[in-house]
């Protein structure tokens, strides 16, 4: 802002153009006397001769010196109590636009968007927050405008919302403080996002003259929400998986067992010897399946050992390439520098070929499935949406497919136990479950990222050994 001038600036400017008019009129004074004493003297037959002229002048100069000395001492006092009451009034102003000034940088400075309006619902301040989460560029573009009509005015079904029965506008009028929840502000745009928001009414001494809105954007809020209550359900279901398949297994092995017996009393040729052989192949398929659930639910036995994850998945790179038809192709792009993992090989493997089924699943008539690691350091929200225990630096490892994506309705159900998208017959639903558990059994977690119709890329995060 620019500095106030100073009181003897203010008097010179007021002061400078008066003095002007002053001398102005004295010597316009000055002139009508001289010619009013020369027209009597021409009357009453008297010459007027330099002498005489010279004489009226300095009578007449001698007349009006007092007076004017008088007025000039008078301009000059009314002069100085001008420039000394404009300085009040402009120091008054500058402070008055310092304090408003602060007040906005103030409320510029706040993450929350903030908002004024008057009687008639329009805006009448907001800060650049309000601005920006409403898709405009200055809060200046907000002022004038009817803040319900404009990002309040559609329900979350897509119906009307009536100013009457807006919740800010009827918080204004009891003057109660609340908190609204969860619902819908509109952008410029027409998109929307759900807010918390609280309204007070603004006074005038006893008289309402408005009311201020603060709003925040809960997106992120609800986003690690639904996640933590992704990764609870995730883990009743283990717990209950997990108990299961303890007992499923012990029947299985009562299966087994007396299937062994009684398949030693015939001969291999024999009709009823190969029925039992097929019963022992269902058997070792509900083995698998208790073994996936066990790793889902995180109380299968592990062997852990350090580990570099470049090697682990350069070794294991022969063996995936055999999982997949000609038409695919497989590619790996290690990270430069050694990532070392505390890890269970076979486990890691196994979590690997699961997601490498997954991506040559989801390209049907081939593509290119990437195979990269990298070394990534979360933020502390990420590891809490994901349950992650662990901190610091995490080895990562990701598996891109080309394929046609994964729909946003089912992306919180894919790591499921027995959640499929697959024919009947040809998925267990187990196999990403599995990858769930293990990952998590080794202190890490995973991400997904995908799109329809571009492919998708699941990551998996393991603390930095």
């Amino acid at each position: 802002m620019k500095a106030l001038p100073s009181l003897f600036s203010l008097f010179l400017h007021r002061f400078i153009p008066a003095a002007v008019v002053y001398v102005a009129g004295m010597l316009f004074l000055f002139q009508i006397d001289d010619r009013a004493h020369k027209t009597f003297l021409t009357q009453i037959g008297v010459s007027a001769d330099d002498l005489l002229l010279s004489q009226l002048h300095e009578h007449l100069l001698g007349s009006l010196l007092p007076v004017g000395l008088l007025l000039f001492v008078l301009m000059t006092v009314v002069c100085l109590l001008f420039a000394v009451t404009r300085r009040r009034q402009l120091q008054s102003d500058y402070n008055q636009q310092q304090q408003l000034y602060k007040i906005q940088l103030l409320l510029d400075s706040t993450q929350e968007g903030i908002y004024g309006t008057d009687q008639d619902g329009c805006c009448t301040l907001a800060n650049k927050a309000c601005a920006l989460m409403l898709g405009f560029d200055t809060p200046d573009q907000l002022l004038g405008q009817q803040m319900h009509n404009l990002m309040h005015h559609t329900r979350r079904d897509g119906s009307h919302y009536p100013a009457e029965e807006c919740s800010a506008h009827r918080m204004s009028e009891t003057g109660v403080v609340g908190v609204v929840e969860n619902e819908l502000f509109w952008r410029r745009d027409g998109s929307s996002f759900p807010v918390s928001y609280s309204v007070l009414p603004m006074r005038d001494g006893e008289r309402a003259i408005g009311m201020v809105c603060s709003f925040v954007d809960i997106t992120e809020k609800l986003q690690i929400e639904e996640q933590l209550r992704q990764a609870q359900k995730m883990e009743a279901v283990g717990q209950l998986s997990g108990g299961i398949a303890h007992d499923f297994n012990n029947i299985l092995q009562i299966v087994s067992n007396n299937t062994r017996l009684v398949m030693d009393r015939f001969e291999k040729n024999d009709e009823l010897f190969s029925s039992l052989e097929e019963v022992l192949q269902a058997v070792e398929r509900g083995s698998n399946l208790t073994r996936s659930m066990l790793a889902f639910s995180r109380k299968q036995f592990m062997r852990i050992k350090p580990l570099e994850l470049n090697q682990l998945l350069s070794d294991a790179l022969l063996l995936g390439q055999k999982l997949l038809p000609k038409t695919h192709q497989l590619s790996f792009a290690p990270w430069p520098q050694p990532l070392p993992v505390a890890a269970d090989s076979t486990l890691l493997q196994q979590v690997l070929f699961n997601l490498l089924t997954n991506a040559r699943d989801a390209m049907p008539q081939g593509g290119l499935i990437t195979m990269s690691t990298a070394l990534a350091e979360p933020d502390a929200e990420q590891l809490l949406a994901h349950g992650c225990n662990a901190t610091g630096r995490f080895a990562c490892f990701s598996v891109s497919d080309q394929g046609c994506g994964i729909p946003d309705e089912i992306r919180q159900n894919i790591f499921d136990p027995f959640f499929t998208t697959k024919e009947i017959g040809q998925g267990t639903g187990l196999g990403l479950s599995m990858v769930f558990g293990t990952v998590q059994q080794h202190g890490g977690f995973i991400t997904l990222d995908s799109t329809l119709e571009v492919g998708t890329t699941i990551s998996v995060y393991l603390p930095l050994r």
